[in-house]
């Protein structure tokens, strides 16, 4: 679909009839994360997914910022959707709180996943720091194939496991996801943020909230997963245990399960 200034590939499945949530991927992926989910859901619910702008098979040719928000409701206007689920991991759940603070009628609920809050000022654990610092520095050279392994050591794996075979899976597949994503984001434009930030008025998100969180992911995404789960009592918390932050691809099972049973509770 065409956006201006770019465009934005999207996806559905299931019954446009039945109840809708849009899927807002994580930033290390694109909207591809969401598929085995939205295969498996499509039976009761109806899903749609995107490519965020600059990551995926989306594009942009602005020079300037962009809004994440616009984009977000421009994808629900597609689909003629007025109000929808958000379900977002990690960059697209702080998407999908900034998008429920600023348009609240069409936010039924937050179904959020390693979640990430614009404005917090998040923590750093000492074994954490090493990696961080990698991160930022391969940034600044734009060395991409040392950002992709730094952040799947930090993210995939987490800083207190070791890189266990039996994650390769979950592990490859960020890898290309993200290598397609880098592509097209040395020179891309920003995006406008929410102002006041989210983290400052997290007791404003008045839908319901499910949060989901690895016991094996960063402290900074923990502590973010507490300060939702603090902010307003419509909010539950879930800490899965042996579990980073790709939690969509490392326990599908988990976030299966759970997302239906909050979305059945929700309708």
């Amino acid at each position: 679909m065409t956006v201006p200034g770019g465009s934005l590939f999207t996806s559905s499945g299931g019954d446009p009839t039945r109840p809708a949530a849009l899927l807002v991927h994580s930033g290390i992926a694109h909207s591809q994360m969401w598929f085995p989910l939205m295969r498996a859901i499509g039976d009761e619910f109806f899903t749609v997914s995107y490519d965020c702008r600059c990551f995926g098979r989306s594009t942009t040719s602005l020079d300037g910022t962009y809004s994440d928000m616009a984009d977000l409701a421009a994808v629900l206007d597609a689909y003629g959707l007025n109000s929808a689920v958000l379900v977002g991991e990690s960059r697209g759940a702080r998407l999908a709180v900034d998008f429920a603070l600023t348009q609240p009628q069409r936010v039924r609920g937050l179904f959020l996943l390693a979640p990430d809050i614009g404005g917090y000022d998040a923590p750093v654990a000492d074994d954490e720091r090493e990696l961080v610092e990698a991160i930022g520095a391969a940034e600044d050279a734009w060395e991409v194939e040392d950002i992709i392994a730094n952040e799947v050591r930090l993210l995939v794996d987490g800083p207190t496991r070791d890189q266990a075979e039996g994650r390769q899976a979950v592990r490859t597949s960020v890898i290309e996801m993200s290598r397609v994503n880098y592509e097209q984001q040395k020179d891309t434009p920003g995006f406008t943020s929410v102002e006041p930030a989210a983290a400052t008025r997290l007791s404003d998100v008045t839908c319901p909230v499910r949060v989901l969180v690895g016991e094996a992911d960063t402290a900074g995404t923990k502590a973010m997963a507490a300060a939702l789960e603090n902010a307003s009592p419509k909010t539950s918390l879930l800490r899965v245990p042996d579990t980073a932050h790709a939690l969509t691809l490392e326990r599908p099972e988990v976030v299966e399960r759970e997302l239906r049973s909050w979305l059945r509770d929700l309708r």
